[in-house]
């Protein structure tokens, strides 16, 4: 599904009593807010409840929709990709932000969808008010509401990600630790990291973080770990494919290039350096 933002970058839509719809994908991200009703939500595979007061995002690549709806009201909030890149730039030390926005939609066949934003009556009607004034840009159209829109919709975040990093729910305060871990090792990943340090940084026991950890993402942190650094040793190669393997593993992290090597092809299907070799020959 393609949506026309034109020169906004992003929408609301309103849907009031919502019928079932048949599965779809699309192109742009959206902040879904169950502002009465409720229903099943399909998501690729997977069935959830859901009802009045849940608040979660759906990344544009799962194929999703509500079936058995009773008296379903939803707000989408759709914005662009880029216009959300720029979102997760400014807001990446917002608490609550990369646990509900980013952490969750991908891990949440694992978490059953346990992990979702469920705000009382209060946040909902303050959450309403915002969307309203969205809705409310949108449909006069003066100069600027563009921009206004986006404004607002910027404070909806804050506040909705304020309401997540209070909740608590053991699935929802379990995900908020981990994506500090998470996080960390996203942007440490050459560094020396063990379990204990990630733990710490977690506020976790060893044993609690270990075991929060592959109930949350599928792997072990060291499993995790490694995975990550092969995926930025392909990004690494494909940028610079005059790169030596011993240099990539140096890069992200792996002082043994044999282990490197090995770990590489069990992940990515071939050698490191079968893979610069077919970099290289896209480069001729």
């Amino acid at each position: 599904m393609h949506y026309d933002f034109k020169e906004s970058r992003c929408e609301l839509v309103v849907l009031k009593n919502a019928f079932n719809e048949p599965m779809h994908v699309h192109d742009f991200d959206e902040l879904v807010v169950i502002s009465g009703g409720s229903a099943i939500h399909v998501i690729d595979d997977q069935e959830y409840p859901v009802v009045r007061g849940d608040v979660f995002v759906i990344r544009g690549e799962h194929y999703h929709t509500f079936k058995n709806s009773t008296n379903l009201d939803v707000s989408n909030v759709l914005f662009r990709r880029d216009y959300f890149e720029e979102l997760e730039k400014e807001f990446a030390d917002l608490p609550g932000f990369k646990a509900l926005f980013i952490d969750e939609p991908r891990y949440r066949k694992n978490q059953k969808f346990k992990s979702k934003l469920r705000i009382n009556s209060n946040q909902l009607l303050e959450v309403i008010h915002l969307l309203n004034a969205i809705r409310s840009e949108q449909d006069k159209t003066l100069p600027g509401f563009n921009k206004a829109k986006e404004r607002i919709l910027e404070f909806l975040i804050i506040n909705i990600c304020r309401y997540y990093s209070k909740e608590e729910k053991p699935h929802s305060k379990s995900l908020l630790r981990i994506s500090k871990a998470l996080d960390f090792m996203e942007n440490n990943y050459e560094k020396h990291i063990t379990n204990c340090f990630l733990a710490r940084i977690t506020n976790m026991s060893e044993s609690n973080f270990r075991f929060s950890f592959k109930k949350i993402t599928g792997l072990s942190p060291i499993g995790f770990l490694v995975k990550l650094r092969i995926e930025k040793a392909v990004e690494i190669m494909g940028a610079t494919p005059n790169i030596n393997v011993t240099e990539t593993s140096l890069k992200t992290g792996f002082e043994d290039s044999a282990y490197f090597s090995k770990k590489f092809k069990e992940i990515v299907g071939i050698t490191p350096m079968a893979y610069l070799k077919k970099v290289r020959a896209l480069e001729e």
